[in-house]
């Protein structure tokens, strides 16, 4: 309704109450004679109920609705709840229950068979370890096969024969590729992750084709919210259960020795040459004895705790720990994702939620990017529920779509899509080209090799090579006719940047200000509690003010450095309650200055206003929502959920009341508590006792607890920001366009607008020089390259660093050494993209201020030259 909570569409053979206006669309729920409640969207942003039973009018029940939307904090907070968690469809008790259980079989299955909750490191040793070696034969084979059904036109058997046959080959590529996941699992232990979350789906449209063939699948699928909701909470209990019933089952330094060598992880001996057994032994110096029921690792003489560490790049045991983790979080995911499918209307809503599920997807790269400081067991856990999610999501969106509903209004969606969205369809085009800039050429290759097949006739099956020629298929034609019709140099340009920010995000970013940090705890070891609060709030503001730092990593600083130091005389929890207020403090003061001496500075310029879109409906919108006074769910969220520096910079942009916006900002303390939180038990993990154990084996478990809730903290208030920026662009769209656009940005706007359009028509492809084009296509290819080496070779790039890691030991001393040289091949990558990209805009912004002035613009930037009198012919003249 207006105030936050869900509405629901309730299917009852006796009543039908349906909402088409949920998600805060502004529904009207009408009383027909009938009793059945129907929802019609009155498109006035209303969202009002009216009963036409009980004789009540407008007045009264906006009265109600006036009265209701006074209610306090409290009230606020438990909408905001409701907004968060997913929408739950009312069901009968008998199909709810015969659907969660149907939706517990596979998370069931998957704990017990490969986590360490049940059988998982049994079956993982006898798979991986002793079958493994079968793995790439079994790859190669999977290869070849796909390779000869595509080269073939399997795709096309339409005979009953031939449907048969590509039946059974594709259930052999299913079954071959389960089996190749499982035997490669120790080099790729997430990939069972993301198995579970492929075939999930597919487990839940098995029961709609058995049991509910009749029903729609978009109806199914919002039935499945609630169960999926159920079965991901059980599933996380059962696992915080079974850690804390045994100090076996908790995550600490002998848990991941034990669990390293069980699994068959190899000790990494090149940086700990000590550390072995004997000279040129491939075992440990230090080995793990049980004693009193409890496991201890014995250090003998000569060895000490730092020899650990040769497993340190081993998350195969992590994996398996924290399995029903990931297990639950992609459940809670799918169940969230349900809830999108439950829109009735046109079908770009479908793709646009779809598209929403990618933002989330994508902000959870920065969650992250902003905790890839704690350990890497956590951030590869991440990486792997948000790809695990994304595939999930994926498979919804197939399975919600029929293949006759796809052929028919696949060319009306994009149409509309076009029409509505064409402005931002070159930046998702350019993300597309920057993450499958690879495929595409492999794709395009197979496509050449196909159709030289269908030439030469040598398989009766294959489709006519066409009556076209060319060297690709038809089909590969048509979609590489689609991608030229493209602005190619805007796309390109996108696909630029989205590298750019990528290298930025997870190198510069993440690994460099880790580092830093880490060297800062590692400096203020000896100082006392005063001196470090000092130290660490200088360098906290300095970090604040820097764009692309995230607070995350500050708090979780404070969290190691503060409870280091004052535990001994506040205590450990006081310390912890320190440290918070710390945090708080350094947040508040932060956001301050950006606000005051960044934001309201820059404000005065009216490029820097135009840059930020002043004038958009998103800054109209948040400017309302931020604008009021007092705390809501709205202003927290956006406050809490969005990047540190570019919303605090952006409030004072906006001329807001700074009393406000500090408020506001006040419960940011739910995120930073169990942030420092977290880096407390990291810091209490690593203290060992006379023995060289941990003196805190439980810290390493309860760290990992506190960095889920962290991410969840983050990830939540992101994503109830989004639903309530939207929320207000919809149902307060007369008070957004009351707010006057700023005259002088407007002016500014309508300016560029000229010399934008311009920039475009000096940089289409058929016009741009070949030079240009180099300069451009350079830039994109350098880093591509560049991204796909960080990301598939990121253990050849990089050594890895967290924030508790010494930069003596660990990387001799120096920070160089954090880039091994293919690191540095792809910097060097990442800068030449950088020049390149800068080049080419300067090209065509030089090329676009002489159209816009009325020059003949030549197309090659040698031969441009300025007529005079051109200005009287118009400006659209070319060479």
């Amino acid at each position: 309704d207006n105030n936050g909570f869900p509405q629901r569409r309730y299917d009852h053979p006796s009543k039908s109450w349906e909402n088409d206006g949920g998600n805060g669309n502004g529904g009207m729920l009408h009383d027909d004679d009938d009793g059945n409640y129907n929802n019609y969207d009155d498109n006035n942003n209303g969202g009002h109920r009216r009963s036409g039973g009980e004789g009540r009018n407008d007045d009264e029940i906006d009265a109600e609705e006036g009265e209701a939307g006074k209610r306090g904090c409290f009230g606020q907070l438990c909408g905001c709840l409701l907004c968060v968690f997913p929408k739950v469809e009312p069901l009968p008790w008998g199909t709810f229950l015969v659907l969660t259980l149907w939706c517990a079989i596979p998370p069931v299955c998957f704990v017990l068979f490969f986590t360490q909750m049940g059988f998982g490191e049994q079956i993982y040793y006898t798979l991986a370890i002793e079958m493994g070696h079968y793995g790439y034969a079994l790859a190669a084979a999977l290869a070849a096969f796909i390779f000869f059904l595509y080269m073939f036109d399997a795709d096309e058997w339409s005979s009953h024969c031939g449907s048969v046959l590509l039946d059974v080959c594709v259930l052999f590529i299913v079954c071959g590729s389960v089996l190749l996941v499982l035997l490669i699992a120790d080099q790729f232990p997430e990939g069972m992750v993301c198995l579970f979350a492929v075939f999930h789906p597919l487990w839940l449209l098995a029961l709609k084709l058995m049991c509910y063939a009749h029903k729609d699948t978009r109806a199914f699928v919002s039935w499945l919210s609630g169960p999926l909701l159920v079965t991901s909470l059980s599933v996380a209990i059962a696992w915080v259960a079974w850690v804390f019933s045994d100090p076996d089952n908790e995550w600490n330094i002998v848990a991941r020795v034990v669990a390293a060598e069980r699994t068959g992880c190899e000790p990494q001996f090149e940086d700990y040459p000590d550390c072995r057994k004997e000279p040129g032994s491939e075992e440990t110096c230090f080995y793990v004895e049980k004693s009193d029921g409890k496991e201890e690792i014995i250090f003998p003489e000569g060895c000490d705790w730092e020899c650990t560490k040769v497993y340190a790049t081993c998350p195969n045991g992590f994996i398996l720990w924290v399995g029903p983790v990931l297990i639950s979080m992609t459940t809670f995911f799918l169940s969230f994702f349900c809830t999108f499918l439950r829109t009735e209307g046109a079908r770009e809503k479908d793709v646009l939620n779809f598209g929403i599920i990618w933002i989330f997807i994508l902000f959870a790269m920065w969650v992250t990017t902003s905790l890839a400081g704690t350990a890497a067991g956590v951030t590869s856990a991440l990486a792997a529920l948000t790809l695990a999610s994304f595939v999930a999501s994926a498979m919804f969106i197939a399975v919600s779509f029929s293949k006759e509903e796809r052929a028919q209004n696949s060319v009306a969606v994009f149409e509309r899509l076009r029409q509505k969205y064409g402005k931002h369809l070159d930046v998702a085009r350019g993300l597309f080209v920057v993450t499958c800039a690879p495929i595409i050429m492999v794709y395009l290759g197979l496509s050449m090799m196909n159709q030289l097949i269908r030439r030469c006739g040598i398989w009766p099956c294959s489709q006519p090579a066409g009556t076209e020629g060319g060297i690709f298929t038809t089909r590969t034609r048509r979609q590489v006719e689609v991608m030229k019709s493209w602005d190619r140099a805007k796309v390109f340009t996108y696909a630029t940047y989205w590298g750019i920010a990528f290298i930025t995000l997870q190198v510069l970013v993440s690994r460099l200000a880790n580092v830093f940090l880490s060297w800062m705890i590692e400096k203020t070891a000896g100082f006392g509690l005063g001196a470090v609060t000092v130290i660490m709030c200088l360098v906290g503001v300095m970090m604040f003010l820097l764009p692309p730092v995230p607070g995350v990593p500050v708090y979780l600083t404070l969290g190691i450095v503060l409870p280091a130091q004052g535990h001994q005389s506040l205590g450990w929890v006081g310390s912890i309650m320190y440290a918070s207020g710390v945090g708080l403090i350094l947040k508040l003061f932060s956001s301050a200055l950006q606000q005051k001496c960044i934001g309201e500075n820059m404000a005065r310029f009216v490029k820097i206003r135009q840059l930020v879109g002043i004038n958009s409906l998103l800054m109209k919108s948040m400017r309302l929502v931020l604008g009021k006074k007092g705390l809501s769910v709205s202003k927290v969220a956006i406050l809490i959920g969005g990047p540190d520096w570019p919303t605090s910079v952006l409030c004072g942009i906006l001329r807001l009341s700074l009393l406000q916006i500090m408020v506001g900002t006040i419960p940011i303390i739910f995120l930073i508590f169990p942030t420092c939180l977290s880096g407390a038990l990291l810091y209490m993990a690593s203290i060992e006792n006379d023995t060289g154990n941990p003196e805190f084996p439980w810290a390493g478990t309860a760290s990992t607890i506190t960095l889920s809730v962290t991410a969840i903290v983050q990830f939540g208030a992101m994503i109830v920001a989004a639903y309530y920026l939207e929320r207000t662009a919809r149902q307060e769209a007369d008070a957004v366009a009351a707010i006057e656009d700023d005259r002088e940005v407007k002016e500014a706007d309508d300016k560029a607008e000229h010399l934008k359009k311009c920039y475009e028509e000096v940089t289409q492809w058929g016009l741009i020089p070949c030079g240009a084009k180099l300069l451009l296509q350079s830039a994109l290819g350098f880093i591509v390259t560049s991204c796909y080496m960080v990301q598939l070779f990121s253990s050849y790039c990089f050594v890895p660093h967290s924030l508790t890691d010494s930069i003596e030991e660990n990387l001799d001393g120096k920070v160089s050494n954090l880039f091994l040289p293919l690191g540095w091949v792809s910097l060097g990558l990442f800068c030449l993209s950088i020049m390149l990209i800068y080049l080419f805009q300067s090209w065509g912004t030089q090329k676009a201020e002489k159209l816009a002035n009325g020059a003949v613009v030549s197309a090659s930037p040698d031969e441009a030259s300025i007529d005079d009198n051109s200005s009287a012919e118009g400006p659209e003249r070319w060479n």
